[in-house]
Parts: structure tokens; C-alpha cells; sequence
């Protein structure tokens, strides 16, 4: 037969194959009697999908997904913005499989069953595969990173993954209940006493934002202000890292799985990885390329304002602050101040939390600063003078009284400030709080030893204010100090900034 007829040939048994659903394969097997006979094998085709065509596992079309500036819908069709970008069939079930995981490892076993169907695979096609998918995002803003390794495991998104439409929901993301007017009563009662900017009233902010969540538990306003209500008394110095660890992070997932407010989501995951889990290098990769040019002014500019101040770069901070600050609005002000103290401009710090005050007198949170940044710039007696009408050093079992013990400290009242700081030791003893201010406190009084064994605590509880307390200023007159340089050190190995 010549080289085309064999070529028909063979063409018209692959359309014989197309017509029947499965091939018959005769072979000699011995029959119920022991006798040889001709039977017949049905081999099917769907025994080896086609990796093409084949799709597993049928997404609901209702459910999408995004991680970063990215989104995912259930047919797995993956866009940044408007622009799609282009998937094979394998690429778009592999993502679909990773996606359904929302950062949690997918094992080689359901890898293999939801993007392949069977368990004939070999790892240079799983690889290349994996590969591919990751050349997609190679040149966008999360890298290829965003697929990891899991040696062992599998593999996952290294990224926070939020469903952005609940399965089965038509036409849109579930709306959330919308809340009774008790409810909405009760969360702004919760948000009069957080404007307050007192540190020592947001527990009452807390009560009345948890009180809310009770009556509408689904409530993702109050969710958000409860945990940035959290978070910024454990800034403050007011609360443990271990002690809200793990309740922040129910918080966050619930507030995630809703689907609303996802800038104020977003910028609170990355202040509570970067500030409150001590992992700024793993925010700083997840979010540094994109999220920031995606935050809405106020509260989610503000959680990235603080990454960069903590991380040492309040420099990059204020131009991204100074821009919204408005005279008829408090909101900004005490920040925008704590990045220009933070870079040696004592002057607009000052002037910013002077205006913030003309605005509201009412701010302790902006007077108490107001009085550190004054005695830190060598102006005792107008730092003694705001320090005085905070009216803090006049109840003695204030959590805030390690700012009054530091003020007085730089303001030259040494005694004043030593009496505070051993009556504090004396009644808290290793449940002190602030331990980065009162380490600070005894490295001025010239305590060096002390200071050392309380810096050392501030780092090894993960002290809210130590990430800011290691950029200040002042520090620079103590540079000389073992206990300073030791805890640079621990800050430098524990509070990792490699970037």
C-alpha cells in the first residue's frame, strides 16, 4: 500500500473511533469452562481523559475568587482590572484548584484528580505545568511567587485568597443583612468613643462594637472597627501580641468571607501580618507592588502608612499622608506627625499635632504625643505644660504612665520619673505593659541594666510601640548604650526588614 492509502486508512479508523464509544479488542482468554475462546475487551477512551477537554471538577459558575489585584471566576477566567489574560485549560483548572484552597496547601492527590482527572501523571508534566502558570503572573504586580512549593505537601497560593461571590448566589456577591437600627445605633456609639482618639476609651469603643456584632454578627463595618479598634491599643502598648493573635485573625477571615469593604480588609491584613505578627518582609512581598496604589484615603491608607513608618521609612510615608490632610478634619494629623518626628522634623510634628488640636482640644492620644515630641526636641517646659493637661500623671494606675515616667525623663525631672518607674515594677512586675517605653525610661535615668532586661521583654512579647520606638530620634544620644545596641539588634533579627 502506498503512503497515502495507509494515511486514509488510518484516517477513517480514527473516525470510526469518534462514532463509537469504545473500542473492541479481541484476545484470547480462557472461557468459564477452561477452554480457549475469543472474547471481546471494551477499552474505553474515557479511561485517559483528554487533558484539553477534560474538566473534573465543574465549578460553580457563580463563584469567583481574588487575591491581590487579581480576580478569578468560576470558569477560570482570570483578570487584573479589565484585561484578561490568557490561560490554557490546564493553567485555568490548576488556578481554579489553588484558588478553591484560599491559601491552604493543595495536596498532589487533589491536584492530580481536579486538574487531570486520574493519577497518570508524571511529575515533569505536573512541573511543567506549575511552571507555565507561573510565568503568567511572572511580569505582574505579585510575581511568580505567588504559586509556592510546599516541599512534601503540594502546593498553594501565597497570598490571601478571598471569595468574591458566594456559590450559588446569582447575579452578584450575597449581600449581607443590612443591619437593625439597634445595631447601627449601637456601632456608632462604638465609633463616637474610637473619634475620641484616647487610648484609654476604646474599650468602651470595644464593648459597644462587640455588642453590635452579637446582635448582626455578619456586620463587616463593625467587624473592621473592631479589629482596628484592637490593633490600635495593642499600638499603643495597651494589649499582648499572644493575647489577640488569634482572635484578630477569626475577625479578619469573617470580615473577608463577606466580600465588602475590601481595601479596609486588605490594608488590616497587612498591618496586623507586618505590626502585630512581627513578618513585615512577608507583607512587604505580598502587598508592596500593588495594594498601595489601591487604598483608598483614611483608615486603609493610614495601616500602610504605618508598615512604612515601622519598617524605617517615614519618609515614603508622609508624602502619602500630608496630600489629605484637611483643617476641618482631625483624621491624619497625629500620623502624619509620628512620620515627620520619626525623620528629625520635630517642627511639622509639632505644628501637625498643634493643628490636630486646634480641631479637637479634646485628643489625649494627640497631647500625649505632642508632649514626647516636645521634650525629645529639647523644649522641656512646653513638653511639662501638654503633659499636665493630659491629666495622666495624676492617676497612677493609668496604663499610659510610661509616657508620663519618659517625659520626664528627657525633661530632666529624673526623680519624678524614677519613682514611676519602680512603682510600676513594683505592682505589675512581668505583666508590664509598654515595656519599650519603660526601657526607654531607664536607659535615659541611665539604668542600664534595667533597660536592657526591659527591652529585652518588649522583644521577646512583641510590644506593639517596639517597632516605632527603634526609629526615634532622640536615640541617637544613647548610641554608646549596650542595651540600645543589643536591642537594635534583636529588632533587626525578630523584626525582619530585608528589603
Amino acid at each position: 500500500m502506498q503512503p497515502h492509502g495507509r494515511r486514509c486508512a488510518v484516517d477513517k479508523r480514527l473516525e470510526i473511533t469518534k462514532v463509537l464509544p469504545f473500542l473492541s479488542v479481541c484476545g484470547s482468554q480462557p472461557a468459564q469452562n477452561g477452554a480457549p475462546s475469543n472474547s471481546r475487551k471494551h477499552f474505553s477512551s474515557r479511561r485517559f481523559p483528554d487533558p484539553m477537554t477534560h474538566s473534573p471538577i465543574q465549578s460553580n459558575t457563580h463563584t469567583s475568587w481574588t487575591f491581590g489585584p487579581y480576580s478569578l471566576d468560576g470558569e477560570g477566567n482570570l483578570r487584573i482590572g479589565p484585561t484578561v489574560l490568557h490561560l490554557s485549560p490546564l493553567q485555568r483548572r490548576l488556578l481554579l484548584a489553588l484558588a478553591r484552597q484560599q491559601g491552604q496547601v493543595l495536596s498532589r492527590e487533589t491536584l492530580l484528580e481536579e486538574v487531570w482527572g486520574h493519577t497518570q501523571v508524571s511529575e515533569v508534566s505536573i512541573s511543567r505545568t506549575v511552571h507555565g502558570l507561573r510565568r503568567v503572573f511572572l511580569d505582574g504586580p505579585l510575581g511568580s511567587s505567588v504559586i509556592r512549593t510546599i516541599y512534601g505537601g503540594g502546593y498553594r497560593l501565597d497570598v490571601p485568597v478571598r471569595v468574591a461571590v458566594q456559590a450559588g448566589v446569582e447575579g452578584g456577591v450575597k449581600p449581607s443583612a443590612f443591619p437593625s437600627a439597634q445595631t447601627l445605633s449601637t456601632f456608632v456609639e462604638g465609633m463616637v468613643w474610637v473619634r475620641r482618639r484616647d487610648p484609654r476609651l476604646l474599650p468602651r469603643a470595644e464593648r459597644h462594637l462587640r455588642h453590635c456584632l452579637d446582635m448582626a454578627p455578619d456586620f463587616t463595618s463593625a467587624l473592621v472597627a473592631l479589629v482596628a479598634t484592637r490593633l490600635a491599643r495593642y499600638q499603643w502598648g495597651l494589649l499582648t501580641a499572644h493575647g489577640i493573635e488569634n482572635e484578630l485573625e477569626v475577625l479578619l477571615r469573617r470580615a473577608e468571607a463577606s466580600g465588602d469593604l475590601s481595601g479596609e480588609v486588605l490594608a488590616l491584613r497587612v498591618e496586623v501580618l507586618s505590626l502585630l505578627h512581627w513578618q513585615p518582609d512577608l507583607a512587604e512581598d505580598r502587598f508592596a507592588r500593588w495594594l498601595p496604589s489601591q487604598l483608598p484615603e483614611g483608615a486603609p491608607l493610614h495601616s500602610w502608612a504605618r508598615h512604612l513608618i515601622a519598617t524605617g521609612r517615614a519618609s515614603a510615608a508622609r508624602p502619602l499622608l500630608e496630600p489629605h490632610l484637611n483643617a476641618d478634619n482631625p483624621d491624619g494629623w497625629l500620623l502624619t506627625a509620628v512620620a515627620c518626628w520619626m525623620t528629625g522634623d520635630h517642627g511639622s510634628a509639632i505644628g501637625h499635632l498643634r493643628e490636630q488640636l486646634a480641631i479637637d482640644g479634646s485628643l489625649a492620644g494627640a497631647r500625649l504625643v505632642l508632649s514626647l515630641v516636645l521634650a525629645d526636641g529639647d523644649q522641656p517646659e512646653q513638653a511639662l505644660r501638654e503633659l499636665e493637661t493630659t491629666a495622666i500623671p495624676a492617676d497612677p494606675v493609668n496604663g499610659l504612665q510610661a509616657f508620663t515616667a519618659l517625659i520626664l525623663a528627657l525633661c530632666g525631672q529624673s526623680a519624678a520619673a524614677q519613682t514611676h518607674l519602680r512603682h510600676v515594677i513594683d505592682v505589675q512586675g512581668q505583666s508590664l505593659e509598654m515595656t519599650s517605653l519603660w526601657g526607654l525610661t531607664a536607659l535615659v535615668l541611665g539604668e542600664d541594666d534595667l533597660a536592657a532586661n526591659l527591652l529585652d521583654q518588649a522583644v521577646h512579647h512583641r510590644c506593639g510601640l517596639a517597632p516605632f520606638v527603634r526609629h526615634l530620634p532622640g536615640l541617637s544620644r544613647f548610641e554608646h548604650s549596650p542595651a540600645l545596641a543589643r536591642f537594635q539588634m534583636a529588632m533587626k533579627n525578630r523584626f525582619r526588614c530585608t528589603f
